[in-house]
């Protein structure tokens, strides 16, 4: 902590001479406040008579004795019996305040926070730097390498004069070729013969994956009639069948076609699943309408009780 000490001799400013009448200071003992002085030193307008605020009073700062590189105090001034320990107290806490601690950051943003620690010894302006100590750069220890042998390497076979080859001609490749007469190393694919009769006719009905066909928007039945799933699987003799793009069918005729999948329905049965009042000219104008696409899926079962039935072609 910061002492209260009455000087005799000491000097206003690094530049100025020595002073030889009695003052009381608070002279700085540790390093924290001894930089609160030196900062507050760097910051006055007048160097030659430097100052400091301490909670809105300025007070005369300077070297507390006649070495420049020794600790500097405030000159406390007139009433020191009670000025001094205030401004003590004053200088130790903001000397806590810029140093910081564990539980108290400093408070000054461009202060590194291990400032404190590092042994600059810079107690007055124009003072000799004290480096921190770094290990002394030794050169590495080098071991012995013992000499490698050296390894024989084979000397180059002569140059051999190799005479000229004459370009010869390939023969025209035989119409049919023949099996290689050693087929275990043969790698490659045997040539095929070109066919003279030029390109094939493309395919009349040549859908692509999704059943269309190239060009005319048509569509595979299975996809358009929309069934379920279970039922479309049993529907496997449409699969090359397609049909135009104006084919559809309504929610009921659908649902016909689902439920027949399921099993045989009678007309009366069909009657009251769709709630039609004539379920026999429904069924015939349905037959005739899947026939006319070339789709034959529905045909008569077995009368029940004089009743039309219906069932699935499969």
């Amino acid at each position: 902590m910061a002492q209260i000490r009455i000087v005799d001799d000491w000097r206003r400013s690094p530049a100025s001479g020595p002073s030889h009448y009695r003052s009381v200071m608070v002279i700085a003992e540790k390093w924290a406040e001894q930089r609160v002085l030196m900062r507050a030193y760097a910051e006055s307008r007048d160097q030659l008579r430097p100052t400091i605020m301490l909670h809105g009073a300025e007070l005369a700062i300077g070297p507390a004795g006649l070495d420049l590189n020794g600790p500097w105090g405030i000159h406390v001034g007139d009433n020191p019996e009670v000025r001094a320990p205030h401004i003590k107290e004053q200088l130790e806490s903001s000397a806590r305040r810029l140093a910081g601690s564990k539980g108290n950051p400093p408070r000054l943003a461009d202060e590194s926070p291990t400032f404190d620690r590092e042994p600059t010894a810079n107690w007055g302006p124009g003072a000799p730097r004290v480096l921190p100590a770094r290990p002394s750069h030794q050169p590495p220890a080098v071991q012995q390498v013992g000499p490698v042998g050296a390894a024989r390497i084979p000397a180059a076979p002569a140059a051999a004069y190799v005479p000229p080859m004459q370009a010869q001609h390939a023969a025209a490749p035989a119409q049919g070729a023949a099996a290689p007469s050693n087929p275990e190393l043969r790698t490659t694919p045997m040539p095929r013969p070109r066919s003279r009769t030029g390109r094939h006719p493309p395919a009349i009905q040549a859908r692509t994956a999704l059943g269309y066909t190239s060009g005319s928007g048509a569509q595979s039945a299975i996809v358009r009639l929309g069934l379920a799933p279970h039922v479309s699987a049993r529907l496997g003799r449409l699969v090359d069948r397609v049909v135009p793009g104006d084919f559809h069918l309504d929610g009921r005729e659908r649902r016909v076609l689902n439920a027949l999948g399921e099993g045989e329905l009678t007309a009366r049965g069909i009657g009251q699943m769709l709630d039609v009042a004539d379920p026999v000219s429904f069924m015939e104008e349905l037959t005739r309408k899947l026939e006319a696409y070339n789709l034959d899926l529905i045909e008569p079962g077995e009368p029940q009780g004089g009743e039309p039935t219906y069932r699935l072609r499969a």
